[in-house]
């Protein structure tokens, strides 16, 4: 079983997206716990125009191991918290994230 993670955002600006992407592709390598990297899949993507989107532009899929290792992702790594000072000037409203195991 592994953490499924979905986050999305609204970022209206597309360059802005592609930028996440981008900061988002080295996450799986810069993100470590113990010396060794813990995210064991790290994928984001712009959405696509649609109306039922509700705004939200940027997905991205996290998977981890354990329930504990999201949790250190959310609470003590500074590769996320780095990434999160980088999205907050570029996205709107409420970040969406959802998980569960599979």
């Amino acid at each position: 079983m592994v953490i499924q993670r979905f986050t999305f955002f609204q970022i209206p600006e597309p360059k802005d997206v592609q930028l996440m992407i981008e900061k988002y592709s080295g996450l799986q390598k810069a993100a470590v716990r113990n010396g060794k990297p813990y995210i064991t899949t790290c994928e984001a993507d712009p959405t696509l125009p649609d109306q039922r989107s509700k705004g939200y532009t940027l997905a991205v899929r996290t998977t981890f191991d354990t329930l504990d290792d999201m949790k250190y992702y959310d609470d003590e790594c500074l590769a996320h918290k780095d990434l999160k000072a980088f999205a907050m000037p570029k996205k709107t409203g409420d970040v969406l994230i959802f998980y569960f195991e599979k």
